[in-house]
């Protein structure tokens, strides 16, 4: 939306310098227009693959990045799609754990509490790091607190969701 299109320009500049990476640029609408439109775009990319083999082999063929004022908003609509798991980060830090402990797929972030600098290396450390994979801290060092059992409960958490977002969604038929 308004509130986050400097930093939705800046963000989408900086990834077109990048090779293997294809950005779409869905537009500069109401927050919660915006979020719809990524989140079917990716939740329709799921519907292509088989979810547990995505979660499985790490794809990151089908992100999107939101950017609001805060990132809230967006993530709050975003989360509404099935397959979509948007996460709102504020440092790096949350970044990496966004995707290394909850594998998601969706990063948003919000131009008024968020510097164009410090937003273009959360993009990047969030499109680089693997979800089931020890990241680091905001100083750059491993996360004191992953363990095996962190790696355990990770390995199946995913289809664990999987089974709650069906049931979710049987619910409201």
């Amino acid at each position: 939306d308004g509130f986050g299109e400097d930093l939705k320009n800046a963000i989408k500049s900086h990834l077109e310098t990048k090779e293997n990476i294809d950005v779409k640029d869905f537009g500069s609408n109401t927050y919660y227009d915006a979020a719809a439109n990524v989140s079917k775009a990716i939740a329709d990319g799921n519907k292509n693959e088989d979810a547990t083999d995505v979660i499985k082999k790490d794809k990151l063929s089908n992100v999107g990045i939101l950017i609001c004022g805060t990132g809230m908003g967006v993530g709050i609509v975003a989360n509404k799609f099935p397959g979509v798991r948007a996460a709102t980060c504020e440092n790096v830090s949350a970044a990496r754990c966004a995707r290394a402990v909850n594998n998601a797929n969706v990063l948003c972030l919000g131009q008024l509490v968020t510097k164009t600098d410090d937003a273009k290396v959360m993009v990047d450390e969030f499109l680089e790091q693997q979800f089931n994979s020890q990241p680091d801290g905001e100083d750059g060092t491993p996360l004191n607190w992953w363990s095996k059992d962190v790696e355990k409960f990770l390995a199946t958490s995913m289809e664990g969701i999987e089974r709650v977002e069906q049931e979710v969604v049987k619910q409201d038929k």
